[in-house]
């Protein structure tokens, strides 16, 4: 759990930066950048360690490559429209999906509290989309918010998926395939959409994808000594501290309605899986 509350602060900063890249690029081609940096810098090390990745479970590392890179494309498209604290907000009602696609794919029993705490971070999650302003009518939700929302469910199925991984495969493994198949995913959308770059913006964007990467090795890192449960619902502290760092270093400060709803949606998540003595093995 300390390892993957480590990898919150850089998940936070990389969300911060992408914003700040808002307007210059657009949400596909910085996250294959992300992707793409990533991807180098995992290859290194191997290289540098003379070793290969663990590929003996290639429909596995596609699957989490895949499930990634749509989960990320569409945060980044959240980050994109509504900013770095609410689409971080939305895309981190992860572990509540993370821990019903544990109950039914890994036969791990989150708690009773599950459909509580799911319930009750969808309605958090309702504010926080109501709260930036996309809702022009109740049925109608903007762009952002339906990427962010979706970003959540596609993510929660990539934890899980990492869990299951990282119980024979090592993490570097997990990350560069992870990185490789998010590029394929995403870079198509960027090339649709390619803006020209000035090199200050390419190192803005090296610098989501570095701050990705550290996050993203902490985490798989970390899931290996935990439950998906409680391993997922730790990076909520990712939540608090974008809309901290998107306030101090970008000078946004989230609408109250916004604020209350993140609240909301970090209480259905406590409720949902902070439960580790039940995190055990169906018969």
């Amino acid at each position: 759990m300390l390892l993957i509350a480590c990898s919150c602060l850089g998940f936070a900063a990389m969300a911060v930066a992408a914003r700040a890249l808002s307007g210059f690029a657009s949400a596909p081609q910085v996250a294959s950048i992300r992707f793409g940096t990533g991807a180098v810098g995992g290859l290194m090390v191997f290289l540098l360690r003379r070793q290969r990745p663990a590929l003996h479970r290639p429909f596995g590392l596609a699957l989490r490559g895949l499930l990634g890179g749509v989960a990320v494309l569409l945060y980044f498209t959240a980050i994109d429209r509504l900013g770095a604290g609410p689409a971080t907000m939305l895309n981190y009602c992860s572990p509540c999906y993370a821990a019903l696609f544990a109950y039914l794919f890994l036969k791990e029993r989150p708690g009773p509290l599950l459909y509580l705490g799911l319930l009750i971070a969808t309605g958090g999650a309702v504010m926080v989309v109501v709260g930036t302003g996309t809702l022009a009518h109740p049925l109608s939700p903007g762009v952002g918010a339906v990427a962010g929302v979706l970003s959540g469910v596609v993510g929660g199925a990539a934890m899980a998926t990492v869990h299951t991984l990282r119980k024979d495969t090592d993490s570097l493994t997990v990350f560069v395939a992870f990185c490789v198949v998010g590029l394929l995913v995403c870079l198509p959308f960027a090339l649709a959409d390619w803006r020209p770059l000035s090199p200050e913006l390419w190192l803005r964007g090296a610098v989501v994808g570095v701050l990705a990467m550290v996050g993203q090795l902490l985490f798989t890192w970390g899931m290996g000594f935990t439950t998906a449960s409680t391993g997922s619902a730790t990076t909520q502290l990712t939540v608090a501290l974008s809309f901290v760092l998107e306030l101090l270093v970008l000078g946004v400060a989230p609408a109250a309605l916004s604020a209350a709803g993140a609240a909301v949606c970090l209480l259905g998540v406590l409720v949902s899986v902070v439960r580790p003595r039940e995190a055990r093995r169906l018969p």
